[in-house]
């Protein structure tokens, strides 16, 4: 395995590869394990998050919207700490994959096709603007989460020496600390604490997020490659050395994702529990979501908050059901490229080695949900459509039982 900053390497995801170096969630050296820090980060996640709203929630409580709050709360940072475990302990998977990917690439780097170039282009612009972007929108999302109401508060006591009671924290938590709900003066500096840790785990989030979507990405892009690679195959007039040549380059392109068409899948295996979880907590967690808002429409922080959490859950949803199709389709096209490479046209032997790459490259590659179904867009609409289903049963239940 060879380092990524190698001279002559194609910078693969090089932004989001840089951030996880800076945050200890990738090592400088390939081969190692997953970093310390990047451990202690994970550890405390539920000791800050998961612990305490979990204790208020089987605390008494009277108030039916923040309890309902609180569980969707917690199904979506539960969601969030399977991702940081997921990570941490398929890291040497994730790295395998990645340095194997990033070969793939160096060797059609110095490719001189226009149509092979516009590819690898698009892979270093999109790794490139998707970091940079959705970074700066879920910090904003956790700021607009858990700092602005904080800010309300103190501002308000600034200027009136007053505040109402009981003070927010990023989360509905019972962090069992007297005065924390009540008293400015101990809330204040747990709350700026609290925000601190809310930013550095979605800066932990966002990488590991970037780094995934990224990667699904470049494989699908690396698929465009093999397509035009076949599609040269097509020439039966070139001479033997020179077409040789290039089904060579073809195979050892196609044996470098040949990984992903045996009968583990490695990319599925490593995401596949994770899109399962991702898409069940993204039904309940819209479904509680739609019904805290229901019950709560006229409370403007709760409904920015709800909204927030909203349009993270759809937008991850989307992006990996999007993906997925991507997936599908590329891969597939490959052996429809190398079919409709006027195969019948060339010799009997160079009919054996396109028949040969035809039948490796005949099964798509995809993503499941604990094998259960196949990620596609399909599945997104499915979603959305059980979360509605679920939020009507439950708004008749709750209608019931206030009559």
């Amino acid at each position: 395995m060879e380092c990524s900053n190698r001279k002559g390497q194609f910078p693969l995801i090089d932004l989001t590869i840089r951030g996880l170096k800076k945050i200890r969630f990738w090592n400088e050296t390939p081969g190692q394990s997953f970093p310390t820090i990047g451990w202690i980060i994970v550890i405390t996640y539920p000791i800050a998050w998961l612990v305490p709203s979990w204790l208020f929630i089987v605390s008494s409580q009277n108030d039916l919207t923040r309890l309902m709050k609180a569980v969707n709360e917690q199904i979506v940072f539960f969601a969030i700490f399977f991702k940081l475990c997921a990570f941490a302990l398929n890291f040497r998977r994730w790295e395998q994959l990645f340095y194997d990917l990033q070969r793939a690439y160096t060797t059609v780097m110095v490719n001189p096709n226009m149509d092979v170039q516009r590819i690898i282009g698009h892979v270093e612009k999109s790794s490139y603007y998707l970091t940079k972007w959705y970074g700066s929108v879920l910090n904003f999302n956790c700021a607009l989460y858990g700092s602005l109401p904080m800010l309300l508060v103190a501002v308000k006591y600034a200027i009136t020496g007053s505040y109402d009671v009981p003070l927010s924290t990023p989360i509905e938590a019972n962090y069992f600390i007297p005065g924390i709900r009540t008293n400015f003066w101990i809330w204040f500096p747990l709350d700026i604490m609290l925000n601190v840790l809310l930013q550095i785990d979605a800066i932990a989030l966002f990488f590991i997020e970037c780094f995934t979507w990224n990667l699904v990405h470049a494989t699908s892009c690396l698929f465009r490659v093999l397509q035009i690679q076949a599609n040269e195959l097509a020439r039966h007039n070139e001479r033997d050395d020179d077409w040789t040549t290039k089904f060579t380059s073809f195979v050892t392109l196609h044996d470098s994702n040949f990984f992903l068409y045996s009968s583990s899948q490695t990319l599925d295996k490593i995401l596949s529990i994770q899109m399962l979880f991702i898409y069940l907590s993204t039904v309940f967690a819209l479904c509680l979501m739609m019904t805290v808002l229901s019950l709560a429409f006229k409370d403007m922080y709760l409904l920015v908050a709800m909204s927030c959490v909203i349009g993270y859950c759809l937008f991850q949803t989307f992006s990996f059901s999007y993906l997925g199709t991507e997936l599908i389709v590329e891969s597939g096209a490959v052996a429809e490229a190398i079919f409709h490479s006027t195969w019948y046209d060339h010799c009997v032997n160079r009919q054996k080695d396109l028949f040969f790459a035809l039948m490796r490259a005949n099964k798509p590659v995809r993503l499941t949900a604990g094998k259960l179904f196949i990620v596609t867009r399909d599945s997104f609409t499915v979603v959305i459509k059980q979360s509605y289903t679920i939020f009507t049963l439950m708004s008749q239940l709750l209608e019931n039982n206030v009559n």
